[in-house]
């Protein structure tokens, strides 16, 4: 696809939406830590079918939409969010599989938790997304998207989708905090109307150093909040969507209020608090240290099938 002035149709998502922050799942060994969320309000909930723990999942939906007077939260499905990431479909009944495992009827968005799977080959990625896309059409996902999916990637499955008139991926989940932040890959999906979901947003394995920069705690006593929420609240200032993962009470709810978060500053001072977050973002070579396994991996691939494609800012057809 040559040049700037070639019209293209750009896939349409419907209002679907998103609950701004979620909790992650990742590490979540007990089923009360997933009912503390959801009574604090959380509606969205990230689920893998790598992080074996599904099982505990199961009986926490089933206390959550279990009517109050059966003992249960009463909580109505449709206002929780659900997402399920998978390696790849092994077969067609696989999502049905993983629905009867954690008892829902549906999942509000599907998603392949990395690339290195589907990009053997252009064939292999083609296969793996119409395989993704008879899904949604069957009805036992809402929407589809991806994982760990970084700009070389993209450029690739969107030139497939543009061309065969496919729906665009609806999200891409990827790490993004303070220190890590792929801005190529966020600005590509911002363009392209492709959501953006941050896992690891108070930098993992890093969150202690993170927390404690004097940046972020200079501005948690101008906001007068605690560290994490001017984490999270920054990062949805990018607009972006955030999973903070805890299993503390207390960081759960701390985490949900970020949303409340109000950067009630004069231009100068938020200008400046702006710039102070953005230089703790690493350079090119230190940010793939601070990386986790599945995302340094996916940074890292190295695709040799075709012609370099890169989706260039066409002029768009609504």
């Amino acid at each position: 696809m040559e040049g700037n002035n070639k019209r293209i149709k750009l896939s349409h998502h419907s209002n679907f939406e998103i609950p701004q922050i979620g909790a992650g799942t990742f590490e979540i060994k007990k089923s009360d830590d997933i009912l503390c969320a959801i009574r604090f309000g959380y509606r969205h909930l990230d689920l893998s079918e790598n992080y074996h723990n599904l099982g505990l999942l199961r009986k926490s939906f089933r206390v959550a939409f279990l009517s109050i007077s059966d003992g249960g939260l009463g909580i109505d499905r449709k206002t929780i969010f659900i997402t399920m990431k998978v390696l790849y479909i092994r077969n067609q009944s696989h999502i049905s599989d993983l629905l009867t495992t954690v008892g829902l009827e549906y999942f509000d968005l599907l998603l392949y938790h990395t690339p290195n799977y589907h990009f053997t080959s252009e064939e292999a990625m083609q296969k793996s997304w119409r395989t993704m896309i008879l899904e949604k059409n069957s009805g036992k996902v809402l929407q589809i998207g991806v994982s760990n999916y970084y700009k070389q990637h993209l450029d690739r499955l969107l030139h497939f989708c543009n061309d065969q008139g496919l729906p665009f991926p609806f999200a891409n989940q990827i790490m993004v905090n303070p220190y890590v932040f792929p801005k190529e890959t966020i600005d590509f999906c911002k363009y392209w109307n492709i959501k953006v979901i941050a896992y690891c947003p108070l930098g993992y394995l890093y969150s202690r150093w993170l927390l404690e920069e004097p940046h972020v705690t200079d501005i948690a006593l101008k906001l007068r909040c605690s560290p994490s929420q001017v984490v999270l609240s920054w990062l949805l200032k990018q607009g972006l969507y955030v999973i903070p993962r805890s299993s503390n009470a207390e960081h759960l709810k701390s985490n949900l209020e970020s949303n409340e978060v109000n950067w009630h500053m004069n231009e100068v001072e938020e200008h400046d608090c702006e710039e102070k977050m953005r230089t703790l973002r690493k350079s090119n070579d230190e940010e793939v240290d601070f990386m986790i396994d599945k995302s340094k991996e996916a940074y890292f691939q190295q695709i040799h099938w075709g012609n370099e494609c890169i989706m260039q800012p066409f002029t768009l057809v609504l």
